[in-house]
This record gives structure tokens, sequence and C-alpha cells, in this order.
């Protein structure tokens, strides 16, 4: 123990999205008590995975690299609260002062690192964990790599594999850029393929298992036992060049230049 949080477990990695948390302590926590509230859940997340290293990542300034491909990307959010920029930079400097590893890259959101992070865990062996309010995370999912999601009306919701399934009618961690691809996601201001909502979706991927798949035959799609396949398949005709760029906005990148090695990230 290099920092005084926390005790030992063999191979085990905690992935913090830092915006996220400081985000949630801000609406949870009371008046100036959000670098508290932080600390506080970074605490108890380790007393339940009993980590064995630790990374927080946090985001960088816009624009990042969906900005330039998609103006209009988070055009729909408000303005970061008065003051929360402050207190992650206070959030920040508690954590250097602890010695434990954060990291920003330009260009890239966290979301992004954090998949570089646990892509990188993985090829070394490590069990890993990462935390978040974001779905969109939910993709990184794999036999080694859970995802625990918070939110302030909820208690945290573990993801595994199969969990992930499960909220998303059979589809894989995988399938979930296709996905939103398809439906949108309006947190994020992307509107996916007009007139396709969750149910054609899953069943035009549940058949098909890829976006690339699906455009290989939309003739098939149009003969799928679901209501309105004809107009599914003649709605992804009109739309594919969006379809595609959708699916380029939603997906994790996992190949991130990070500037960090895992291994130094003692608890």
């Amino acid at each position: 123990m290099t920092n005084g949080l926390s005790t030992n477990a063999e191979n085990k990695l905690l992935l913090f999205d830092g915006h996220a948390l400081a985000f949630h302590s801000w609406f949870t926590s009371y008046p100036n008590e959000v670098t508290a509230g932080f600390f506080r859940m970074v605490r108890n997340a380790i007393v339940r995975h009993s980590p064995t290293h630790l990374i927080v990542t946090f985001d960088p300034p816009p624009p990042t690299f969906r900005h330039k491909l998609y103006p209009e990307y988070k055009a729909n959010r408000p303005p970061v609260p008065e003051g929360l920029l402050e207190d992650c930079e206070r959030v920040r400097e508690r954590l250097e002062s602890l010695d434990v590893v954060f990291c920003t890259v330009e260009g890239y959101e966290a979301d992004d690192v954090l998949g570089t992070l646990s892509s990188r865990a993985s090829v070394s062996g490590f069990h890993t964990t990462i935390l978040t309010s974001d779905l969109d995370l939910l993709q990184l999912v794999s036999p080694i790599t859970e995802v625990e999601l918070f939110s302030q009306y909820w208690a945290n919701r573990p993801f595994d594999v199969e969990a992930v399934k499960r909220r998303f009618g059979g589809l894989s961690p995988e399938n979930i850029p296709d996905y939103k691809a398809l439906v949108g996601d309006t947190s994020d201001n992307l509107p996916g393929v007009p007139g396709i909502g969750a149910v054609a979706a899953t069943a035009v991927l549940g058949e098909c298992g890829t976006l690339d798949k699906v455009y290989e035959d939309l003739e098939a799609i149009s003969k799928l036992p679901i209501r309105g396949a004809k107009r599914v398949s003649r709605l992804l005709l009109e739309h594919r060049e969006q379809a595609f760029l959708m699916r380029t906005l939603t997906t994790i990148v996992c190949d991130v230049p990070v500037d960090v090695d895992i291994d130094v990230a003692l608890i």
C-alpha cells in the first residue's frame, strides 16, 4: 500500500471516470464538499473491490475528435455547473498529493482513455472494474472487465457480460455501438437512424450481428418477422452514411496514446 487508501489483491485494476464521479458528487454532496464526496466514493469502491492498482481519468476541454466529426455532438448539454471545474482541479490536486495516478488525453474523452487502459489491462491479465455513470462504457465489458454504474437515483449496479445481454435484449457488449448507431443517443445528441427504435434495432442486430452484416443484405432485413420490416430496410438504405457515422461516434477508442504505465499505478 503506497497511499493509505486500501489493501492488496492480485492483478485487479480499478478505473474511475473522474468527471462522472465529480459530477455525481456535485449533486449528492453538500455545497463545497465535492472533493470529500469524490474520495468517499473512491474509498467505498476500494473496500468493495480490493484492487491492487487504481487509475482515475478525466475529460479534456472540448473539442474532441467526435466534435470535429459531428459538430452537433453533445450540443444539447447544459453548461457545466459554476464551480465544478474548480472542484475537479481540487480533486486532481488531492489525487496528486496521494500519489494516485490520473490522466487526461487531449482530443479524446475519458471513455476512450478508460477503453485503452482496460484493453491494456486485459492483455496483461488484470481483472478490471470501471466505475462510471455512462452506459456507453458497457461496450467494454468482457469476461475479465466489469463496469459498475452509479447514479443519484439507484444503488451501484455491476455489469458483467450476462447483465449487459439482459439490459440490451440479448445483444453482447460489442454490439452496443451498432445498436446506438441505429437508435441514437439523446444524451449525446446523436439521432441514429430516424424511425428505427429499440425493438427494430435489437431484432436487426440479433439477426445479423453487426452493422456491416446488416448492410450486406438489406433485402433479408425486409423479410424479418418484425413489424414494418420493409420500412426498416428502406430507412437503413436511406441513412446508410449517417448510421456508420453514428457508429464511429459511439465506439470507444481503445488505442489512445495514453502515457500511463498500469504497473506503476499501485494502491
